[in-house]
């Protein structure tokens, strides 16, 4: 987000978090569309953890103060009525760096995208498991952050026949991952270096599409984002409020869906 604020790149991908607290903080970011609806993570911790409770003075693993995986995690330890001062939040970086913090016993605990967690837990090595799965994070955490495509004012004001290709690229790539497992599976081989047999691949997948977490329609609906503003706020409270009107470039999603819908 700070590259392309700085006119480095034209848009960029990312947490939702940073787009709202940069906002918030005057700079001039817009989202264009939703890339997902939710996280496919696992909470993977240290054996002698048994119990969410006892998540309470962990060292927890993040890619970054305020970036997704420590967005997430704030949201889990609100929801078990854990402050944010009694976790010991330590910054490692992306996964690769975290699943090494969990392995070396640096840290106690980490969000880990599925398919990782699974490899972590099938590895008799490691004495590792998950404490939280998926369908136990969307029941605790069911407004999750999540990824999102977003620009400056200047860029949607003066582009915007490129927003429009990128909002509807979006759309037709999160439907074909919806809708055909042979698409996700071909993605996933191609771009993820974790082997699991191809019977977890397509749990997985159906997982991610059971819970409506590919966003087919690019999801910048008023119900969602309300849920969202009002989760960040509630986790920010000393930043300004947000409304959608503010943040959300709605128009680019609006017209990708009208013309997908006549094709």
């Amino acid at each position: 987000m700070q590259m392309a604020l700085s006119g480095a790149v034209d848009a960029a991908y990312g947490g939702l978090g940073p787009v709202l607290q940069l906002r918030a903080q005057g700079e001039p970011l817009r989202i264009v569309a939703s890339m997902a609806r939710a996280l496919a993570q696992n909470l993977v911790v240290q054996s002698p953890i048994k119990d969410a409770k006892e998540l309470r003075g962990a060292v927890w693993a993040v890619d970054g103060i305020g970036a997704l995986s420590h967005h997430m995690a704030r949201c889990i330890i609100d929801a078990l009525g854990i402050g944010d001062e009694e976790i010991d939040w330590k910054v490692l970086g992306p996964p690769p760096e975290r699943i090494e913090g969990l392995l070396s016993g640096t840290v106690d605990a980490s969000l880990i995208r599925v398919e990782e967690a699974l490899a972590l837990k099938s590895d008799d090595s490691n004495a590792l498991h998950i404490l939280l799965g998926f369908a136990d994070l969307k029941e605790l955490v069911p407004v999750q952050p999540h990824g999102v495509l977003a620009t400056t004012e200047e860029f949607e004001r003066d582009h915007p026949d490129t927003l429009d290709q990128l909002a509807r690229g979006i759309i037709i790539a999160s439907r074909r991952l919806h809708q055909d497992f042979d698409a996700f599976l071909r993605v996933y081989e191609r771009y993820v270096s974790v082997s699991l047999p191809s019977e977890q691949i397509e749990r997985i997948w159906t997982q991610e599409r059971g819970s409506g977490g590919f966003a087919i329609n690019g999801e910048m609906t008023e119900a969602h984002w309300d849920r969202q503003l009002a989760s960040f706020a509630q986790l920010n409270p000393e930043l300004p409020k947000l409304d959608r009107e503010t943040v959300l470039a709605t128009d680019f999603v609006d017209r990708a869906l009208s013309a997908l819908d006549i094709d």
